[in-house]
């Protein structure tokens, strides 16, 4: 019988949710809508990559009603990264919806550590980027 050690998985070459380019973390921004942008974030989102997002993470929040952060293709979080969303989440400027994937170690961390009954999260990107421009907009 093997036994897990509870650590991230070993990265595999290829797929959804891997590192590009030998990156650990890799991150996108879009703008959904004239008050709105989605901050994408692909591979691990932990204390060794948490500076590549922030820095970008609060303008975008500075710079918009609302962000959606997306980290369907995160394959770890740590304690770090929940504490980033938290504190984007808290923060007086735009709002923050976050979307995750369904079964990931993401959303198994977010239940774990009741950050599912304290930010707003989704699966679906179409309705987090709904909700926040119905809530942008209204």
């Amino acid at each position: 019988m093997e036994r897990s050690s509870g650590a991230a998985p070993p990265l595999s070459s290829g797929g959804r949710g891997e590192p590009k380019n030998g990156q650990v973390l890799t991150v996108g921004v879009e703008p959904v809508g004239p008050t709105a942008s989605v901050v994408s974030l692909g591979g691990e989102l932990d204390l060794s990559t948490i500076p590549r997002v922030e820095k970008q993470l609060f303008e975008e929040l500075r710079s918009n009603e609302g962000v959606i952060m997306d980290l369907t293709d995160v394959s770890f979080i740590d304690s770090s990264g929940i504490a980033l969303l938290i504190k984007a989440f808290r923060t007086d400027d735009g709002e923050l919806h976050t979307v995750i994937a369904e079964g990931s170690q993401v959303q198994r961390v977010f239940r774990l550590a009741g950050i599912d009954r304290a930010l707003p999260l989704y699966t679906d990107r179409a309705e987090a980027i709904d909700t926040l421009n119905g809530a942008a907009g209204g």
